[in-house]
């Protein structure tokens, strides 16, 4: 809405008409100059306030790039140190494997070392006690000394001979024990040594016990009675070679009440 425009009064007494209208556009233009200075304040004044607001998202936005500039410098500080660590440790690991596989080769090799100079020690002592046996045996004939059990006399527990105990000669067993009627020498002195009836497994005991049941012996298989045996066998064999050297162990495994776990030991002297 346009201002309204003041017209003055004309003084006393009517003025001229031509006069009015020069007054009358004076005013006009005195109005008209008031409202462009005051639209050219008011357009200078957004200006201003524009370049200022322009000004201010400039400044932050260079803000947010330095502060993401420092952010994105420090994580790839923080990423190079960490490279760092994970190559020195995987450095220090691979020593540490290095060693171990060096220490274990060294282990092994001594380990090796000491099988092949023990297996050779005993091979030596082999080879020297069976060269002394060889040498004791040459020694024996030549003195005419026998280095086993002296041989049975002739017809000694055959059919001829009915004073002795062909059962006990064989074995040194006699099925009949004390109520055998035929004569039972026992040696004075003998390089074979029997204990009877020493091994005995739960097994044999049962098939003993059911001598009359064919399914029995079913139950026990001879691979369990072996692996019993070779147990036995390392077990007391050690406490016989205490006694001297061995040249034979043997069990019987003989049904036979007086044969069955028979142990016979024969010394060399």
């Amino acid at each position: 809405m346009a201002a309204p425009i003041l017209v003055p009064e004309p003084p006393l007494g009517k003025p001229s008409h031509q006069k009015y209208r020069a007054i009358l556009k004076k005013e006009k233009r005195k109005k008209k100059r008031q409202a462009l200075a005051k639209l050219r304040d008011s357009e200078a004044a957004e200006k201003d306030e524009s370049v200022s607001e322009e000004e201010e998202e400039e400044v932050e936005d260079e803000e947010e790039e330095e502060e993401e500039k420092k952010l994105e410098a420090e994580r790839q500080k923080l990423h190079e140190q960490w490279l760092l660590r994970e190559e020195k440790a995987q450095e220090e690991f691979k020593l540490k494997k290095e060693k171990e596989e060096a220490a274990r080769k060294r282990q092994e090799e001594e380990e090796r070392k000491i099988k092949e100079e023990w297996e050779e020690q005993q091979r030596k002592e082999r080879e020297v006690a069976q060269q002394k046996q060889q040498e004791k045996r040459e020694r024996e004939l030549e003195n005419g000394v026998s280095w086993h059990n002296p041989e049975p006399p002739e017809n000694l527990g055959t059919e001829k001979d009915r004073a002795n105990c062909p059962f006990y000669i064989k074995t040194g067993s006699c099925r009949f024990g004390d109520r055998c009627s035929r004569k039972h020498n026992y040696p004075t002195s003998s390089k074979t040594l029997l204990v009877r009836g020493m091994f005995i497994t739960f097994g044999m005991e049962q098939c003993r016990r059911d001598d009359y049941d064919t399914d029995a012996s079913l139950e026990y298989s001879d691979e369990e009675t072996y692996q019993q045996f070779l147990e036995f066998y390392e077990d007391v064999l050690p406490e016989f070679q205490n006694v001297g050297k061995v040249v034979q162990f043997k069990v019987s495994c003989n049904y036979e009440p007086h044969l069955r776990g028979n142990v016979y030991v024969q010394y060399q002297s």
